[in-house]
This record gives structure tokens, sequence and C-alpha cells, in this order.
């Protein structure tokens, strides 16, 4: 059975947020940020024999699924399939045409570099819409700075830049972080400042004062893999998302 998680199954979610998993920790993340009180942050707990099994969580309708061993996923995709949800991340396939990527964790020792902690939000945004690419998403403007703002006071996210002279030229943030994980995206560099170093510099300065968790990316199959590996992250797997169309006939 799949039940929603209130102040009462509170203590069940919690036995899977902290296990050093991508994706318990953006479910972590997601609760330490914005708790159990608002209507578009929700989680949900599947039980098999009355034990927790499985998390799940949506933040307005992006989900993100924590499978063990233990989970019904014929369950599970008819719980999904009514939740009205835009995108569902998972590591294994639930729907078919799923987009798959490679989750990569780093695994040598971090190196100390220097960057400037949480810069302006606004030249972050500016600096990451001009990098947009077909495979590298920016969301809304209010969508990033309301909760990018909320999770850096919340200690949930972080984020770092390089700077030329007043310029803002690099920049990473970790997506999402909790007290054992954390994961590191929106890596971008200006264009005319490319192939420098300078996105490895804020990559760097991110896994050290992150040292004492574990630390994943997920990239595209295609790119980035040699940029990742020589900064000591190894392939672990892949993960997948349904993105739901307007003729999708999941439903």
């Amino acid at each position: 059975m799949i039940y929603y998680v209130d102040n009462t199954r509170l203590s069940d979610l919690q036995t899977f947020i902290y296990e050093k998993n991508i994706y318990a920790c953006k479910i972590a993340c997601l609760l330490e940020s914005y708790g159990l009180q608002y209507d578009f942050a929700e989680f949900w707990v599947q039980y098999e024999n009355d034990m927790p099994v499985t998390a799940v969580s949506k933040f307005y309708g992006d989900m993100t699924v924590y499978a063990t061993a233990q989970t019904n996923f014929d369950e599970l995709k008819e719980f999904l399939m009514i939740t009205g949800f835009s995108g569902i991340l998972c590591e294994r396939e639930i729907f078919p045409d799923s987009y798959s990527g490679i989750v990569m964790e780093k695994i040598s020792a971090n190196q100390d570099f220097k960057a400037e902690v949480n810069p302006n939000l606004n030249e972050v945004y500016r600096l990451l819409q001009s990098c947009k690419s077909d495979t590298f998403e920016v969301p809304y403007y209010e969508d990033f700075i309301l909760d990018m703002s909320h999770k850096i006071r919340h200690e949930t996210a972080l984020c770092m830049g390089i700077r030329e002279g007043e310029k803002l030229i690099a920049t990473a943030m970790t997506v999402a972080q909790s007290e054992t994980c954390a994961i590191i995206g929106a890596v971008a560099t200006d264009k005319n400042y490319r192939y420098s170093g300078y996105g490895s510099q804020c990559v760097n300065a991110l896994c050290h004062l992150l040292s004492d968790r574990k630390i994943f990316i997920m990239r595209d199959e295609l790119e980035n893999e040699n940029f990742y590996k020589s900064m000591g992250f190894e392939n672990k797997g892949k993960f997948y998302i349904k993105r739901r169309k307007k003729d999708d006939t999941i439903l």
C-alpha cells in the first residue's frame, strides 16, 4: 500500500532519506527545505508487509522515486499514473519512452579551489540563460530565484562562482543537498571563457566544502564524461526521467 506522509508517517519516510543515494538525497533535500506544510511539496511511502520499502516525493509536478529491492513496481506504476505528474525521476524505467542519463559519483579526494560562495542569484541566472541549449535546460526565473534562495537559507543548496573583474563567468551549484549527500548541477561557463578550467574550479570548490558527503552528478549519456572524470567522478549507473507530453496515453 502507498500512503500519503503526514506527521504520523514522517518517521517512516525518514528511514530512507539519510541513505547515501542520489534519489534519497533529492527527497531529503525537499523535506528539509519545505517540510510537510506546503501543498506543492508532497511525500508518500510504500509499504510491503507493514514495512516501508519505497519513498516518493513531488515538488509541484516533478516526482522522485527512491526504490529498494522490495519495491512493488506494479503498484507504484498505478499510483504514479493518477498523480498528475509532469516528470518522474527513478533509477528504473517505470514508463516507456523515458529519457536516460548517467549517474556519476565523486570517488577521489577533494581538492581545495577558491571560488565565491553563493554569488548573487540574478547574476547566476543570467549566466545560466546565456548557456542554455537543447541539453542544458534552465527553469523559469521566478521558480529558480524563489527555490534557490529558500534552499540556501535552509542550507540545502550551495552555489559557487568565479569572476573576471566584476563579471560572473562561471558557476556550479548543488541542485539537491542533504546531511549525507549532494547532487551537483547547473555547471556553466561564459562562452568567452570556456576551456580555461573555470567550470572545474567551481565544481572542485563545491566538492571541497561538501567533502563530508557523497557527491553525485547526473549527465547526458553522450556529454561531459571526460570533464567529470578529470575531477575524480566515476560512472555509477543510469537514471530515467519520464516527461509527460500533451498526447501521452499512460493514463
